[in-house]
């Protein structure tokens, strides 16, 4: 048997010698031991899904959602700040008119609805979310919170407040802030010191509201010299409760309708009209805003 087994080893080996002499196709290849899918192969595999199936709504634009075109993570760079996100982004949770006010500051905006729906990266729907996580390293991006009802005004954690903090004070970015005394008391809530500080006041005056000398070189230099107060629809805070930072661009009688405060490298932009009815001149001041922001 010891002969057998000699006579198939030996058998076996020149069978190998025999067939490398024959094909010397292997030396120098460098390749893997087996073939991987094909590009063709995957876009087959793949061909009824989207690049972005598996991630969630706030993370897409409205074409995105539609399926309509793929997106390409490769035109994202490092320095406009995370992906999924855009340049403008409007607050859109439960306690915003999205029937007028909130729906009137998003046509000025240009956000576009998804056949009706507000859904997508372009509007905000909680600051307690994994959007505002990714919001809040956004860069050079305006954010836009529209009229709020005192009757429902959002929650903030701490979590929240201090995002939304983080997101004004780095990447240069703007918070935009429209309406009235409750989004003035927003503002009180969520941005300014909650250790006995300084709070703005809101206030009322009838108007109109005169441009001022630090509207000299800003988008709001080519507005008209005043606001309107639109039947009461423009609200203010009173100029004694801003910050010394701060820059007022309308006021009158004590009262300030437009103004700003630096916020480390972002700013903070109120815009104290509740855009519950049409004024041409507002709409105006909002746009001049979003030049502002930028």
């Amino acid at each position: 048997s010891r002969v057998l087994l000699a006579a198939c080893v030996a058998a076996g080996v020149l069978v190998v010698v025999a067939l490398i002499a024959g094909d010397e196709s292997w030396r120098g290849q460098t390749g893997p031991v087996s073939e991987t899918m094909s590009q063709a192969e995957a876009d087959h595999m793949f061909r009824h899904t989207v690049d972005f199936k598996d991630y969630p709504g706030w993370a897409k634009d409205v074409t995105a959602i539609n399926a309509q075109a793929k997106i390409n993570h490769g035109v994202w760079k490092y320095y406009k700040g995370p992906p999924f996100l855009q340049r403008v982004t409007m607050f859109a949770g439960n306690d915003v008119d999205i029937t007028y006010s909130g729906n009137l500051v998003r046509r000025i905006l240009g956000l576009p609805k998804n056949f009706g729906k507000w859904e997508g990266n372009t509007f905000l729907k909680t600051f307690d979310s994994q959007q505002m996580r990714f919001l809040q390293s956004n860069k050079h991006s305006v954010l836009v919170i529209p009229p709020l009802q005192a009757s429902n005004l959002p929650l903030l954690t701490d979590e929240a407040k201090g995002m939304l903090k983080h997101y004004m004070a780095v990447g240069h970015n703007t918070l935009i802030v429209c309406g009235g005394p409750a989004s003035v008391q927003f503002i009180n809530n969520n941005l300014l010191p909650s250790d006995g500080g300084r709070l703005l006041e809101p206030a009322w005056t009838r108007g109109p509201y005169e441009k001022q000398q630090v509207a000299v070189g800003t988008p709001f230099q080519t507005l008209p010299v005043t606001l309107p107060n639109v039947m009461n629809h423009a609200h203010g805070v009173r100029l004694q409760s801003l910050p010394m930072e701060a820059k007022s661009y309308f006021e009158t009688h004590g009262v300030s309708v437009v103004f700003s405060v630096v916020f480390g490298e972002g700013q903070l932009l109120f815009v104290g009209f509740d855009y519950s009815t049409l004024s041409k001149t507002w709409v105006k001041t909002l746009i001049a805003g979003m030049e502002f922001a930028a």
